[in-house]
């Protein structure tokens, strides 16, 4: 039996401000579930800051997490790496897991982060998953020791801003053996597989696998997800509401409430805290080659003995290290500034089977000449032919870029001929997928020597899609070295 308190649900008080790369969306949201609670959401930081007038932290609790990387390395007092593969049953998507070699220590000046890689389809690295025809993506995982008790759970990250990855803070133990039977978890989910992903926030709480409730939050009236920032994302969890006499479950972003869920949803059990990048079977096709997800610091602090719990003894079935024993190396900041454009050099027509590019180039429908690969200045570089009546037109998508995304982009292209026509064009087209014609971007070749061209691009309002677009309108050009960087909002 769990014990009740007497202390009154506090308020929500306080007005959101709008965040400079955000401002587009409603704040409604929608549940999955029967217990979700009513409250306004987006009220601003009164009510997370006011946590100790519902319930005391237990500062003393020996199960408290502090991470902040210091000295450069992970505490393996707090944690371990695993390895292993869950939700791998997409014949058309399957990936390989959480592996080690895909975490790295950062270095950002005096700062110390934990990254996690992820490896998407269109990725052919030398120790990249080759199977069935298939390039693997993969993500990585770091687990708690100890299994934690109602508290404040929060990480600083930065969320990997490629659709069909999921970067993703959770508690979950099992009592039985069976989620049928005992699925305990509680989640903060980043990404997926639509165009409003970096939009929504996947707060979701269960207790088995038919117990479940969910809140699919809009919080682009805060921020977009994978913008770039460091956000501090938190849930509070409750086994012992005051006032309530109920299990709860708040979630926030930086500080600003957006969500809770209550009742028979919410776990009262201990579990172990994961934090990860993965690429889960209800994921869209994670069409890139890397990206990485950053974390600058994590933390639980306990409840007070108030907030009951029952214990969960289950030990994870998966490869775990401690993390000075897993090889984690130390990469510079610079490194996780990846080029958004897969192929980029431009020597491949081998086609990616998950999604039928050419490992992230698409001939486009329209096209009416002539696609090879030819000698380059530094290896292979893209052929275009036009047809006689229509050219010819290789396009990339580069999905999740908002409004007010800036990117860097570069290419070189030669014109073989003085007769030649050809031009790049950057389109972008909207959240729900319409053109936004009006946006359209031309830069021209204008050159039969190899050439760089460069320009600065701001992504407009409404837009949730940017597109490339190789084009030789008559003759023939080469392009090479194709390369979109973001650099902020």
């Amino acid at each position: 039996m769990l014990k009740k308190g007497k202390h009154l649900i506090v308020g929500l008080l306080m007005t959101l401000s709008l965040a400079s790369c955000g401002g587009a969306g409603s704040g409604g949201n929608s549940s999955g579930g029967k217990s979700v609670t009513s409250e306004k959401t987006f009220d601003g930081t009164a009510y997370y800051d006011s946590v100790e007038s519902r319930v005391k932290f237990n500062s003393d609790n020996e199960n408290n997490i502090n991470e902040t990387f210091a000295g450069g390395k992970m505490s393996d007092t707090y944690w371990s790496t695993l390895e292993g593969v869950w939700q791998n049953d997409s014949a058309s998507y399957p990936h390989n897991g959480m592996m080690n070699h895909n975490l790295a220590y950062v270095q950002d000046g005096d700062n110390t982060l934990l990254s996690f890689k992820g490896r998407g389809v269109h990725n052919r690295e030398s120790d990249t998953v080759y199977r069935n025809g298939y390039y693997l993506p993969e993500g990585a995982c770091i687990i708690s020791n100890k299994h934690l008790g109602p508290g404040r759970f929060e990480i600083d990250m930065a969320a990997m801003p490629r659709e069909g990855g999921v970067s993703a803070m959770w508690t979950y133990c099992t009592t039985t053996g069976s989620e049928a039977t005992s699925q305990n978890e509680i989640d903060i989910e980043i990404g997926g597989n639509t165009t409003e992903t970096y939009m929504r926030e996947w707060c979701t709480s269960w207790t088995k696998h038919t117990s479940k409730a969910t809140e699919n939050v809009d919080v682009s009236r805060i921020c977009y997800l994978n913008d770039g920032k460091i956000h501090k994302y938190t849930f509070d969890w409750y086994t012992d509401y005051p006032g309530l006499n109920d299990r709860r479950v708040d979630w926030f972003i930086d500080g600003i409430y957006i969500a809770s869920i209550k009742g028979e949803e919410v776990p009262e059990h201990e579990m172990p805290l994961w934090i990860g990048l993965w690429f889960p079977n209800w994921s869209s096709c994670a069409s890139f080659e890397e990206d990485y997800m950053l974390v600058d610091g994590i933390r639980y602090t306990a409840f007070d003995d108030s907030q009951y719990y029952e214990g969960c003894r289950s030990n994870p079935g998966y490869t775990k290290q401690i993390p000075s024993k897993a090889g984690i190396k130390t990469i510079d900041i610079s490194e996780t500034e990846v080029n958004k454009v897969s192929n980029g050099d431009c020597d491949s027509l081998d086609v990616c089977l998950q999604d039928s590019s050419y490992f992230g180039w698409i001939e486009d429908n329209a096209s009416a000449g002539e696609l090879t690969l030819e000698d380059g200045e530094d290896g292979k570089c893209f052929n275009l032919v036009a047809g006689e009546e229509k050219g010819e037109y290789l396009v990339q998508t580069i999905s999740n870029a908002y409004e007010g995304y800036k990117y860097n982009l570069s290419f070189d292209g030669k014109l073989l001929s003085g007769e030649a026509e050809a031009v790049v064009e950057i389109h972008y087209s909207t959240i729900k997928g319409k053109s936004l014609s009006k946006e359209t971007i031309k830069i021209n070749l204008d050159s039969t020597d190899w050439k760089t061209y460069e320009k600065a691009l701001v992504v407009p309002e409404t837009a949730g899609n940017l597109r490339i677009d190789l084009v030789v309108d008559k003759g023939t050009a080469q392009f090479d070295n194709v390369s979109l960087v973001y650099q902020g909002c």
